[in-house]
Parts: C-alpha cells; structure tokens; sequence
C-alpha cells in the first residue's frame, strides 16, 4: 500500500526500533526535535493517529500498538520484516572473525548481508534520529565488502573480489583503505596487472576529485607490490585494514559520547 510521506517515515521509526518500542516522551523529541516537548507530543499523537487510520482504511490492520501511552510501538501481531535489522543479524557473529578464520557459512552470511544493501538507510530522512544508524549500517557494509574482497583474494578469485569491491568503491570513491584493500586481494590472487590498474584508478580518482597525490601508504604498498613482494603486501594491507576498521570505531564511539555530553549540557 501506498503511504504518505509522513506516515512512511514514521513507519520506518517504528520498524527500525527496538521491538518493544520507544519511551513515547523519546519519540516525540527525537521526530520533532524543532518543537517544544509539549507541542512534539501533540504532533506525535496526530502523526501517530493519521498513520494508524491510513493503515486501518487501506487493509483493516491496526499497525501501531495499544502501549497504555507509555511507549509507541509497532503492533505486536504485525509480521514485518526489516532489512536493516535482517543485515545487522546476519553479520554480528562473522564480523568477531578475522578474515582467515571465516567458514563457507560466514562468506554466505556475508554475501546474503551485502545482497540485502539497496542504498541509505530511510533516504529521504536526515533527522538525526536515523543518522546514527545509517552510519552504523554503512560502516558494517563497508567492512562486509572489506571482508569479501579479502576472503575471495587468497582464493584466486578475481571476479569476485572485482565484484566486491567495485561496490565499495561506488560508495566511497575516495576511500584509499578500499583501494588498498583491492591491491593487496589482486596481489594475493598474482594478478599484478589488476594491481596496476587499481592504483592507477586510484591516482586518477583523487586528482580529478582532490586535486591531490595517492597518501604515503599505498605508494608503498604499490612499491612492495610491484617490485615482487606480494606476500608482504598482501600482510600489510589486512593488517592495516584490521588497524582501520579499529579506528572507524573509535571514531564512531567518540561520536556517541559527543552527543551524549551534548544533551546533558542541554539538559534543564
């Protein structure tokens, strides 16, 4: 059924919290941050009430649940499924993992995670309520890519990590780790001309977007490689993936704690 913008942003909010629902003082700040709490409250029960009547004429099901007034929540009896919550399901356990202990189960987990990616995380949404979990779903899908690429180089499978990696690349074109990443699969897989070309689109991509050189590092690793030191690099470049991805989460738990200290200084 077709929903109003309205009413399919506030059905996203639902399904993206937790299944017990949300403080109804919470959802009401966090989906009108420009009113005053009181007014939020208001216009979360219209928002609330509109969708629950354009559900209730479309199919006769009631989609938000009767919580007492406490909490706000998708119905209980409602069966819907979430994409987001599906990906984060699948990769939870693998991501514990580093990339040489990964089974045949893990590289699908991987690969069903990755298939279900169809673009941002509520697009047409930059309410900060969701900004935090849009990062999260692509910082988890960057590092699944991250994971494939490697996986399928040592595996010789060049397609693959071509695959993979071009759909991290078309993410975040600017991403040197990413273009790392490919060099040393490439390496890994013998194929020093696919090397070649990668750091070549790598050049061109931050000259024509930049202005700027390749950083330090991946000369380096396009140095090791090409003077026949493949192994190495290959060691290299997952070590300094393993190095990268630590520092995306501290970047990402620094975040967090802004924000926090943010609202308490808010805070009456």
């Amino acid at each position: 059924m077709a929903l109003s913008p309205g009413a399919a942003m506030l059905v996203a909010y639902l399904a993206l919290a937790p299944r017990e629902g949300r403080q109804r003082s919470v959802a009401a700040a966090q989906l009108f941050a420009d009113s005053s709490s009181d007014s939020a409250r208001r216009r979360l029960n219209t928002a609330l009430w509109r969708l629950q009547s354009e559900v209730r004429a479309s199919t006769g099901v009631e989609l938000v649940g009767r919580s007492g007034g406490r909490s706000v929540a998708l119905s209980p009896a409602v069966d819907m499924t979430v994409d987001a919550i599906r990906f984060e399901r699948l990769l939870e356990p693998v991501l514990r993992r580093s990339v040489v202990d990964l089974t045949d189960d893990d590289v699908r987990r991987l690969e069903d995670a990755v298939s279900l990616h169809r673009g941002r995380l509520v697009e047409l949404c930059d309410d900060e309520w969701v900004l935090g979990a849009r990062h999260r779903i692509e910082t988890l899908y960057l590092t699944a890519l991250d994971y494939l690429v490697q996986h399928h180089g040592t595996r010789g499978d060049v397609a693959a990590v071509g695959r993979y990696g071009g759909l991290a690349l078309a993410l975040e074109p600017l991403r040197e780790d990413i273009h790392r990443h490919l060099m040393g699969a490439y390496a890994a897989s013998g194929r020093h001309d696919l090397v070649e070309r990668q750091f070549e689109q790598c050049r061109l991509t931050l000259l024509s977007e930049l202005g700027a050189d390749p950083m330090p590092e991946t000369v380096a690793l396009y140095t090791r490689i090409t003077r026949g030191d493949a192994g190495q690099a290959a060691s290299v470049a997952a070590l300094v993936a393993e190095l990268e991805r630590a520092r995306r989460e501290v970047v990402r738990l620094a975040e967090i704690v802004d924000r926090a200290l943010d609202r308490l200084h808010r805070m009456p």
